[in-house]
């Protein structure tokens, strides 16, 4: 199994995990890497995984609260469709691709940084330290976001396709 993503807290580093019989079958110069062992990042890696099981805590703690509250956001815009996630990872998935696309433009206007995935998934990926007031900004903005006319955000989007598009031309 390979893993990597936050392994050295956001440094590149990456790792292959096996079992001693398949381990056994790999030789020095076998197996190569680009990010697999730089002596700062595996520095970076040890020292997160000691802080680890203090992070957990509250990564679940502040996942379920982060969770409830895009629950409660649910409640209120029926543009939100689904709200799915464990620990810090979150999604929700929003009615149509165009609002999607307006949410993550408005929320980055306001210095939110979000993933759009499969059209009209809004993905949350905070870091491990994120605190409750955190939470609290993004789900302001997000309800700021979901409250604007239908119009206006397509609107929006149409505008930003437009700008994209003349970018790319020029």
């Amino acid at each position: 199994m390979t893993v990597a993503k936050p392994l050295a807290a956001g440094l590149p580093l990456g790792a292959l995990l096996a079992t001693d019989r398949v381990a056994g079958g790999m030789h020095p110069g076998l197996h190569g890497t680009t990010f697999g062992g730089g002596p700062l990042a595996c520095a970076v890696a040890i020292e997160f995984l000691r802080q680890l099981d203090q992070l957990l805590g509250n990564i679940s703690k502040l996942g379920k609260y982060f969770l409830g509250r895009l629950e409660e956001i649910q409640a209120k815009h029926p543009q939100i469709k689904d709200v799915r996630g464990l620990g810090l990872m979150l999604a929700i998935e929003i009615d149509s691709a165009e609002t999607a696309t307006a949410i993550v433009s408005d929320l980055l206007a306001k210095g939110i940084l979000i993933n759009r995935t499969h059209d009209t998934v809004l993905r949350f990926l905070p870091p491990y330290i994120i605190e409750k007031k955190h939470v609290d900004y993004v789900i302001q903005a997000l309800d700021h976001a979901l409250g604007k006319p239908k119009a206006l955000t397509t609107k929006v989007t149409k505008e930003s396709r437009q700008r994209k598009l003349k970018g790319a031309i020029n």
